[in-house]
């Protein structure tokens, strides 16, 4: 069955109802009941007397929202030092990783010089800091 013909159905469906039971829903309201409405409704109910409560907040009530705040802020800094801890071990690996390799490596002044992207003041600072290791490493030794 399509839907225009269910849509025929329900028509003539409708139409024996009208005609067995008429349009006429049944419910009628009384002539101008609404028209004072408002002024029977405040006679019926009860003259009562509303006085306010005085409530006063508990302590918790008025700590709360400082105690959620602290908490937050507790741990936005745990997350911050569990994140910093982190990076920052990894830096310091590959910070030191990479100083190992300069200090085993003899020939990085002679790399550095022939491709010219260092100047001479690294040079040099590069060689007294070699020059100190190898004096730090002497007396170690001793």
């Amino acid at each position: 069955m399509t839907f225009v013909s269910q849509i025929g159905v329900m028509k003539q469906e409708d139409s024996t109802i009208f005609d067995k039971y008429g349009k006429d829903p049944g419910f009628k309201v009384p002539e101008n009941y609404f028209n004072d409405f408002n002024k029977r409704m405040a006679e019926m109910l009860p003259d009562v007397e509303i006085t306010p409560i005085d409530i006063k907040p508990t302590m918790w009530q008025r700590v709360k929202p400082l105690a959620y705040m602290a908490a937050m802020f507790a741990g936005v800094w745990c997350m911050m030092s569990v994140f910093s801890h982190f990076t920052s071990t990894n830096t310091m690996n590959s910070v030191s990783a990479v100083a190992e390799k300069l200090n085993d490596d003899k020939n990085n002044v002679e790399d550095f010089i022939m491709s010219g992207s260092v100047s001479d003041y690294d040079i040099i600072s590069y060689e007294d800091s070699v020059a100190m290791s190898n004096e730090d490493d002497a007396e170690d030794n001793n």
